[in-house]
C-alpha cells in the first residue's frame, strides 16, 4: 500500500508538472518551476499574530474596531472615516492616485486585505504594528484631523463606545477622568493645542495615550480580520480551472527572465523590504530615510510602554537599519495579490495600469538614474502582455 501510494502521488506529480504523456494538457512546468510557484501560494502565510497588542485576536475588540472603522465622527468634520480611504468594494482601498481626508494627500492607498502579515507599516513604514498605524492618520490634519484628547473624549463620552470598553478594561477611567481637561488637545496639534496638552498633568497625559493607544489596537484587530482570498495560483494542483496559456508564459516570466520574484515572493508577493525603482523625490520624498529616526523614538512603537509586547522580542525595530544613505528613495515592495483591483499604482499613484508599470519596469533600469534596486529587465510586447495576464490572475 506504501509502494502503491507513492506510485499514486509521482503520478499526480507528474500529471501537475506536464509530464504524464504526450496528451496531455497540463502545463508544462519543471519540478524547480512548479516549486517556486508553490512558494508563492496562500499555503505558506502563518497565522498572523502581533505580540505588541493584546486585542489582536479578541472577538469584542475586533466588533468596538469595526464600529470605530466606520464611524466619521472621528473626524473635524464629521464626514471621514478610516472607511472612506480604505472601501471594502474596492479591497479596502480607494481607487484613486492620492488619499483624500479632509483634505488631499500625498500617498497612494493600500489595500488592507492581509495587511495584518505585514512587518511595518505605510509606503515609507514609519510604524512598526497595525494599531500604532491606525493612530496616524486620527491626528493627521489631511487625513481625520482630530486630536487625541478629542478622541479619547468621543470613546468615553458614547455610550455604546463607553460600555463596549469598559466591559474589555473594566479597570479604565471613566468619563469623570475628562473633567476639567481641555476639549482638545495633542502633542502632535497646532501652537494652540500643544499648549493645551502641556497644561496637563503628565499622569493624565499617560492615560490620555493609554487610551488612544488601546482605540488603535480595537481598530486593529477589526483590519486583522480582513484575509486574503485565494486565486487560482493558490490551487493550481486542485480541480479548479487551470491557468490560461498566456498566464502559465506570464508565470515562467515572473519568476524567470521578468524577476519580478526577487522582490515579490512569500505567500504575500513581497519580500517586505524597501527598494529603490526610481520613484523618490530627492529632497521632498526620501521614503524609507527620512523615517529611520521617527520610528526608533515613536512612544507607540514595538518598545513603547503602550505595547503589549516584551521589548526583546521587538526584533525588526532591534536589527532597524541605521544607514539612511542605503534607503534614500525606497519605498515598501506592496503585494501583488490583488493587484488587478489596486489600481492606480506605485507610492504616489503615478501608474494607472499594470500596462504602464511594465513598461517602467523594463524602460526605468536603463533610463532612471537614481533607480538603485532595479534590474536590468528586457521584454518584448509579447511577453508583457503575458506578464499582464499573469498579474492580472492574481
Amino acid at each position: 500500500m506504501k509502494y502503491l501510494s507513492r506510485v499514486g502521488y509521482l503520478l499526480l506529480l507528474l500529471i501537475v508538472l506536464g509530464m504524464g504523456g504526450k496528451h496531455s494538457t497540463s502545463p508544462m512546468w519543471t519540478l524547480q518551476e512548479y516549486t517556486t510557484l508553490q512558494s508563492l501560494t496562500l499555503a505558506n502565510l502563518p497565522t498572523a499574530s502581533d505580540s505588541s497588542n493584546r486585542f489582536a485576536q479578541h472577538p469584542q475588540a475586533l466588533e468596538l474596531g469595526k464600529q470605530l472603522f466606520f464611524d466619521p465622527r472621528f473626524s473635524r468634520n464629521g464626514s471621514v472615516s478610516c472607511a472612506t480611504c480604505h472601501q471594502p468594494d474596492k479591497t479596502f482601498s480607494d481607487g484613486k492616485p492620492l488619499a483624500i481626508g479632509l483634505s488631499g494627500g500625498k500617498r497612494n492607498t493600500p489595500s488592507l486585505l492581509g495587511v495584518a502579515h505585514n512587518d511595518w507599516f505605510f509606503w515609507d513604514g514609519r510604524k512598526d504594528s497595525l494599531w500604532s498605524q491606525a493612530l496616524a492618520p486620527l491626528e493627521n490634519p489631511a487625513e481625520h484631523g482630530l486630536t487625541r484628547l478629542e478622541i479619547v473624549r468621543l470613546l468615553l463620552e458614547d455610550p455604546r463606545y463607553q460600555q463596549q470598553y469598559h466591559a474589555l478594561l473594566p479597570n479604565a477611567p471613566h468619563l469623570d477622568f475628562l473633567q476639567h481637561l481641555p476639549i482638545a488637545a495633542s502633542p502632535l496639534g497646532n501652537l494652540e493645542q500643544l499648549k493645551a496638552w502641556k497644561s496637563i498633568p503628565s499622569a493624565q497625559r499617560v492615560q490620555i495615550d493609554e487610551i488612544f493607544a488601546n482605540t488603535g489596537k480595537f481598530i486593529a484587530a477589526y483590519v486583522s480580520s480582513l484575509s486574503l482570498a485565494p486565486n487560482r495560483l493558490d490551487v493550481l494542483n486542485t480541480s479548479q480551472p487551470p491557468l490560461t496559456s498566456n498566464e502559465i508564459a506570464g508565470a515562467k516570466l515572473f519568476i524567470g527572465k521578468a524577476q519580478c520574484i526577487l522582490c515579490h515572493s512569500g505567500a504575500l508577493l513581497s519580500n517586505q523590504t524597501f527598494q529603490n525603482i526610481g520613484t523618490g523625490k530627492l529632497g521632498t520624498d526620501s521614503g524609507r530615510a527620512a523615517v529611520l529616526d521617527t520610528i526608533r523614538t515613536d512612544p507607540f512603537n514595538c518598545q513603547g510602554t503602550h505595547s503589549d509586547a516584551d521589548p526583546h522580542s521587538c526584533t525588526e525595530l532591534q536589527f532597524l537599519t541605521r544607514n539612511r544613505h542605503a534607503v534614500v528613495g525606497a519605498f515598501k515592495v506592496p503585494s501583488l495579490r490583488n493587484t488587478a483591483r489596486t489600481a492606480p499604482y506605485f507610492h504616489d499613484g503615478r501608474m494607472a495600469t499594470l500596462e504602464h508599470v511594465v513598461d517602467y519596469y523594463t524602460q526605468a533600469s536603463q533610463a532612471v538614474a537614481n533607480a538603485n534596486d532595479l534590474p536590468r529587465i528586457q521584454l518584448n510586447d509579447t511577453e508583457k502582455q503575458q506578464l499582464i495576464a499573469f498579474l492580472k490572475m492574481l
